[in-house]
């Protein structure tokens, strides 16, 4: 297909009356623009996964810390069980609140039911001992504990655990 060319003025021209087709060379500004926009798009979202993976991990680092705090709650109030005169039970526990890197962990126990040995005489005065026929329960006490992880005023993490334990 051969077009046909005639010089009017000093502009070239096909013969239909059209300018022939120019090639810009380098960006407009509107393609500037949406290069810009594209990118920052890309970066919004970026920082807002990079922000979420990063609370993400602080909240597991936060839950864990409490998973071991609610563990030591429990070996305190064992502690606190065997070590209790046994004419007086213990029904709940207060254990000490600790702070760690602005997180503040506090807990609580409430014994249930202490399982003991029909014919023993502890925990007498007690009204939630349990008694039972087999030795192997004897002295097992169940428990519920609940731990708390607050950081900045906001509760973070709450595990709540019921257990049977021996003192």
């Amino acid at each position: 297909m051969h077009q046909t060319f005639f010089r009017k003025g000093s502009v070239l021209r096909y013969a239909s009356g059209r300018a022939p087709y120019k090639q810009s060379n380098g960006f407009g500004l509107w393609q500037a623009i949406m290069i810009i926009l594209i990118i920052s798009g890309l970066m919004t979202v970026v920082l807002q996964y990079s922000r979420i993976a990063s609370k993400h991990t602080a909240d597991t680092y936060v839950r864990e810390q409490a998973e071991l705090y609610l563990n030591s709650v429990i070996e305190m109030t064992l502690l606190k069980i065997s070590l209790q005169d046994k004419s007086v039970c213990l029904s709940s526990y207060i254990p000490p609140v600790m702070s760690k890197n602005g997180v503040v962990y506090s807990g609580s126990v409430d014994i249930e039911k202490y399982y003991l040995l029909s014919g023993v005489n502890e925990f007498t005065t007690c009204s939630i001992v349990e008694n039972i026929q087999t030795e192997e329960t004897h002295g097992m006490a169940l428990m519920q504990v609940e731990v708390i992880a607050t950081v900045d005023g906001n509760t973070s993490a709450r595990i709540l655990r019921r257990t049977l334990q021996r003192p």
